[in-house]
């Protein structure tokens, strides 16, 4: 969780889970790329719209219907990630 964002100590994930933001977390692939829905803030904040579907050249970056957010939790976790 620390690496690209300000975070120290312990960071609560959004399913409560607790973790020590310098522990390093398993892959959920090597083959495939697969954005964290715990560090990613769909660019809120920071562009008018998520920079990854922006540059990807297949349009493999499609919103999660099971994991919906508001422009407040984007906001909020912008803040906790980036102090």
């Amino acid at each position: 969780m620390d690496e690209g964002t300000g975070v120290e100590g312990t960071y609560t994930l959004k399913d409560g889970t607790n973790l020590d933001s310098t522990s390093k977390q398993e892959p959920v692939s090597d083959d495939l790329y697969y954005i964290v829905p715990d560090k990613c803030t769909e660019c809120v904040g920071f562009h008018e719209e998520p920079q990854c579907a922006a540059v990807c050249p297949v349009d493999c970056c499609v919103p999660d219907p099971d994991r919906e957010e508001t422009e407040a939790e984007l906001l909020e976790r912008k803040e906790r990630l980036h102090l």
